[in-house]
């Protein structure tokens, strides 16, 4: 569940001794190796969100747009695990940042846009599937016996490639429950190179910035995370019948 920052968290954590919410790394540590700048010019790095933060009059995502600030919260698994997002998938979230900030600058009240709204659920609950149109259109139609019994070997093989993009997941995958739900984004293989050199942040920033992605909700599906092939302890045809989590 963890593949995709496994290796930043490896490396944001060292010398961390007993990993837990009272013992998270800093700020100061999560901003090493860490240089990027956002599409305002602005060198991004974590802040410590108290008091002190800077610019309190104004919202996170502008906070971050205009002067790069990403308020972080002292040891709370939901900032780190973004952090953690951030530093993976720098380009993407620079690109989605650059877009609640022009939605905010255009919308004529208070009220959230539903391009917003939609970025949200993606950040925070979104995955990336790459496969086959015969795959992806199972995941379309919830068909999940046969997207998870009859093609378990392809998820075995990475046939079937799950990125997991959204934080409030990887804070969720510390404590797996039943009806834990991503929303995917589907992607066909056979539209880009998807070996290991592939740079899925770039796809995903370009798609976002020259509005290729995410323009509809409909892009994104429902998928019921534990079904995946050895990411529950007990998948037995009991478990996939249980039609209240496989709807």
């Amino acid at each position: 569940m963890f593949q995709p920052i496994a290796e930043i968290i490896k490396s944001c954590t060292a010398g961390y001794e007993g990993l837990d919410n009272s013992n998270l790394p800093d700020c100061k540590a999560l901003n090493k190796t860490f240089n990027h700048s956002n599409l305002n010019c602005k060198p991004l790095s974590f802040v410590t969100q108290d008091l002190s933060l800077p610019y309190p009059e104004l919202a996170y995502e502008e906070r971050i747009f205009l002067h790069g600030i990403i308020a972080t919260r002292k040891d709370n698994w939901h900032d780190f695990f973004n952090a953690m997002v951030w530093k993976k998938f720098s380009q993407s979230k620079i690109a989605i940042n650059y877009i609640h900030y022009q939605e905010i600058q255009n919308q004529s009240s208070t009220v959230r846009s539903r391009k917003r709204d939609l970025l949200t659920l993606f950040d925070e609950c979104g995955v990336i599937i790459i496969a086959s149109d015969h795959i992806l259109q199972l995941i379309k139609d919830h068909q999940w016996k046969a997207l998870f019994v009859s093609h378990k070997n392809q998820w075995l093989s990475n046939d079937i490639q799950i990125i997991t993009f959204g934080h409030a997941l990887f804070e969720k995958y510390q404590n797996p429950y039943i009806g834990m739900t991503a929303q995917a984004l589907l992607l066909n293989k056979q539209a880009f190179d998807t070996d290991e050199s592939t740079n899925i942040d770039a796809f995903i920033a370009s798609g976002l910035i020259g509005s290729t992605l995410l323009m509809n909700k409909s892009e994104l599906s429902p998928l019921p995370l534990l079904g995946i092939p050895l990411w529950h302890h007990k998948q037995d045809g009991h478990f996939y019948s249980n039609t209240t989590y496989f709807r």
